[in-house]
């Protein structure tokens, strides 16, 4: 799988690493660093956590809130007293959170299962996925959504620490194609389209699984960020990354919430 990669290590002139084969998942640490800080909420993706770290947030009055991508990992959620249920839409930026079936196989729009699980959940719905204005806001509660989950456009203000480079491509024409790969970290995500994922396009018999293939990528995304070459790197963006305006958050706040004011 080196091998496959050599070339691009060559072209920007860094050296190929070696990721360690030996992974343990920190999970439980992060869980544990969860209870003790006690936040309001803890929102957690790719799967349902062991039933003790639920009945401890249950204990302390957090708040829990899981991604599902179809109905039925939204009916596993509820079944697991889960209080919260995510509504995770294909068309969000990043890492698709699946987790009762392949990625691929998950693909449902967030306004299609926003709708579905309002028929079949008794939980609260946060809709998410391509939703950047008031208008989607509103388009998720009149589908059932109890609120609605925004990712894009707040990382494309100021305050959300993505590099200046970063936030340009969000609001350049480029921001308008994106695509699902899995050529930066070896699982699904959404991402600005690049000539890197374009090379792989097809290719996924080259690729490492994750974590193993985001290690050995994360030279080539740091290099890119130095250099501002967004073509290796991966633009996490949801398709609602057309409809940007605001680079500030206090000022996407005001238009988010104009409606409801």
């Amino acid at each position: 799988m080196k091998s496959h990669f050599q070339p691009i290590f060559n072209e920007l002139g860094i050296e190929l690493p070696s990721p360690s084969i030996s992974i343990q998942s920190k999970f439980e640490r992060q869980a544990e660093a969860v209870l003790a800080l006690k936040p309001a909420v803890f929102s957690f993706v790719f799967g349902i956590p062991d039933k003790h770290i639920l009945d401890a947030c249950r204990q302390q009055g957090i708040i829990t809130a899981g991604a599902a991508t179809t109905p039925d990992e939204a009916l596993a959620l509820e079944a697991a007293n889960v209080d919260v249920i995510v509504a995770a839409g294909f068309e969000a930026g990043g890492h698709r959170p699946s987790f009762l079936r392949e990625a691929e196989d998950s693909l449902h729009g967030t306004f299609a299962l926003t709708r579905q699980l309002s028929q079949i959940i008794r939980k609260p719905i946060v809709a998410a996925g391509g939703i950047s204005d008031a208008e989607g806001v509103d388009a998720a509660l009149r589908l059932g959504a109890s609120a609605a989950q925004i990712g894009t456009a707040f990382l494309a203000c100021e305050e959300s620490g993505a590099s200046t480079a970063y936030r340009e491509r969000l609001f350049s024409p480029a921001a308008r194609y994106t695509e699902l790969t899995r050529v930066f970290t070896g699982r699904l995500a959404r991402a600005v389209r690049s000539g890197l994922a374009a090379r792989f396009a097809g290719r996924e018999g080259d690729l490492a699984p994750f974590p193993l293939q985001s290690q050995l990528m994360a030279p080539i995304r740091n290099a890119a960020l130095d250099t501002g070459n967004l073509e290796y790197s991966a633009v996490w963006a949801g398709q609602g990354a057309a409809n940007l305006h605001h680079r500030k958050a206090a000022h996407l706040m005001e238009a988010l919430t104009a409606p409801w004011r």
